[in-house]
């Protein structure tokens, strides 16, 4: 019986502790939107990386010829993007894995 109380306590003190956070779903910023937007629109040219000058987006392909995308415009400040996974270069390595993108070795690898 005293071991059946002591599970039932148990579970009720997991309960408790377990339902303690309230969940929340976070949106995505509009410019983070935009982006993804623009790196559909720059990827269909075979490359991931644009440029935006005055609204208008310019492909970098490595031929070194540069001409605006005609049929959408931008309100992402003038400066230079990557599309693709460039920002979990630094990031925490997986389960599994003891290398980060960039090669360098996780903090709990052995």
């Amino acid at each position: 019986m005293k071991i059946l109380l002591k599970g039932i306590t148990g579970l009720f003190l997991l309960t408790v502790a377990g339902c303690s956070q309230e969940r929340r779903y976070v949106y995505p910023m509009g410019q983070r939107l935009e982006l993804q937007r623009v790196c559909r629109a720059v990827t269909a040219s075979n490359t991931n990386r644009f440029m935006v000058l005055l609204g208008k987006i310019y492909p970098l392909n490595n031929d070194g010829r540069t001409a605006s995308l005609e049929e959408i415009s931008t309100s992402l400040e003038d400066a230079g993007y990557f599309c693709g996974p460039f920002r979990l270069k630094n990031a925490p390595c997986s389960t599994g894995k003891n290398r980060r993108l960039d090669h360098s070795a996780c903090a709990f690898s052995s």
